[in-house]
């Protein structure tokens, strides 16, 4: 089993992503292809980590036409686009994309802190005692 820690990119807030995203090879290596893939890392990551699912450029990645990439590997590629779409769409992550050469970006999700449910007990819990502690 990898070890986890010594890929992670974090980010202190969400203010400088732009400036503290760093990627190194192993980050760049570490693509997720599947989007069973991108939800088991999902799953998996902490807040502020960092999850790389595309190097290229993904508009023409994901074009018929256009994309130089295997009709299995571009849908699977579709399928992982709008699932980060979907993910971002519902405050799970921010989007974020990093130049690593000329006409090739690195697309990133990074990972924001997960909202208490509502349904849970632990939610409930701290609803509580955040209620009790505010009168």
């Amino acid at each position: 089993m990898r070890d986890r820690e010594s890929r992670t990119v974090r980010f202190t807030s969400p203010e400088l992503l732009s400036n503290e995203i760093l990627l190194n090879v192993e980050d760049l290596l570490d693509v997720v292809l599947t989007e069973n893939g991108l939800c088991d890392r999902y799953a998996d990551a902490s807040p502020g980590e960092a999850i790389v699912y595309h190097i290229g450029l993904l508009a023409r990645d994901r074009d018929k036409v256009a994309s130089e990439l295997s009709p299995e590997r571009r849908e699977d590629l579709e399928a992982v686009a709008r699932r980060v779409w979907a993910m971002a769409e519902a405050g799970l992550g921010h989007l974020v994309q990093r130049r690593v050469a000329e006409g090739r970006c690195a697309y990133l999700l990074v990972v924001r802190p997960r909202p208490l449910s509502a349904r849970s007990a632990a939610g409930y819990a701290l609803a509580d005692l955040l209620g009790r502690e505010a009168a």
